[in-house]
């Protein structure tokens, strides 16, 4: 199930070229614009919400908040459908897939494994990456998933690993 969006995450990931973490806000919201979807900064929202070919997300989340929740409904908006109108069983696997494609856009495949390998802790990965710390332990429930099927090396985020190693090592 979540294979799928480790790709799609390194689909939109390869497409605008992004190589730098933690995700800068503002290239979030060029990649939104650029979809041709519309972002609403809204008082009334501690979340985000898609509607309309809008996403509307509150004004007080802070920037790492607002990274996770607007990447979050890009999911809904392209990989997983929207879950408002659906049953509770599916959209708990809904969000659980949004949630994951979340964490593989902003923690990429190979390039969180890199930080990984190096022995950071939750606390620097979370300042890394600019993610809260319940993401960081789910992603790496996911990268044990891709480690227990195979197929890491085969969705590493190759455009920007080659150079990581240098960078983190």
């Amino acid at each position: 199930m979540y294979l799928l969006m480790a790709e799609k995450a390194n689909q939109l990931l390869y497409k605008y070229q992004v190589k730098e973490f933690p995700v800068p806000l503002d290239v979030i919201e060029h990649i939104i614009y650029n979809e041709g979807i519309d972002i609403q900064i809204t008082k009334y929202f501690n979340r985000a919400l898609f509607c309309d070919n809008v996403i509307y997300i509150g004004q007080a989340l802070e920037n790492s908040c607002q990274r996770e929740y607007l990447v979050h409904e890009v999911a809904h908006i392209y990989h997983t459908g929207n879950t408002a109108l659906l049953n509770p069983i599916t959209v708990d696997k809904n969000e659980a897939q949004a949630k994951a494609f979340a964490a593989y856009f902003l923690l990429p495949v190979g390039i969180f494994e890199a930080y990984l390998a190096r022995g950071e802790n939750d606390y620097t990965l979370s300042e890394i990456f600019g993610v809260n710390r319940e993401l960081i332990e789910f992603r790496k429930f996911l990268f044990q998933s891709l480690a227990d099927s195979g197929n890491y090396e085969r969705l590493r985020y190759k455009i920007f690993c080659h150079s990581i190693q240098t960078y983190v090592l």
